[in-house]
């Protein structure tokens, strides 16, 4: 039996797989034949392959069938079984902490172009405020000031309950409160 071409997986992720056999790059009839036979395959719903970059898409509805489906029927290309267990979901990340990490960095981008003398909370706000104002200026005083100044206070905390005034003496709620009661 002759040696089979390795395929590396490049992306997994529920109901997709996709493959690169960078041996065989522009070899149309093997990813024909790649195409047409795990085509055939019960734990495959559609493959897709593009020879000009070696990649092999293959969508799927069945993880488990899609690795025995590899193990018994396939004699097309090496791929370590391993390669085919997704990872642990406590490892995948959602969008809210991926959005998360995205802020930490640009918050953190912001600080040092700034040198600590704000942070992305502070440039928001002031960004907030300034269009509140043009807003303001421009006579658009219903939506656009209102709503960019409510923002710009939400970003500074200002319409939280103010807290207690030995918690939290300077925060911007309590600074506000003092004001109003003077």
């Amino acid at each position: 039996m002759p040696e089979l071409s390795q395929a590396r997986v490049c992306h997994l992720s529920a109901g997709r797989l996709r493959l690169k056999i960078p041996e065989r790059k522009r070899d149309e009839g093997y990813f024909a034949d790649v195409a047409r036979r795990l085509g055939s395959w019960d734990s495959v719903d559609r493959v897709e392959v593009n020879p000009v970059t070696g990649s092999v898409l293959v969508r799927f509805s069945d993880l488990a069938a899609l690795a025995a489906d590899h193990a018994s029927r396939n004699e097309l290309f090496a791929l370590d079984p391993a390669a085919l267990r997704m990872p642990a979901a406590e490892h995948l990340d959602n969008f809210s902490e991926q959005a998360a990490r995205t802020f930490g960095a640009a918050n953190r981008a912001v600080q040092r172009w700034m040198g600590g003398a704000t942070d992305l909370r502070g440039a928001i706000f002031a960004a907030l405020l300034a269009g509140g104002v043009m807003q303001l200026l421009r006579g658009n005083i219903a939506a656009p000031a209102s709503t960019l100044l409510w923002y710009a206070g939400a970003m500074i905390r200002l319409w939280d309950p103010a807290p207690e005034p030995d918690t939290q003496p300077d925060s911007p709620a309590a600074l506000v409160k003092e004001a109003a009661e003077a």
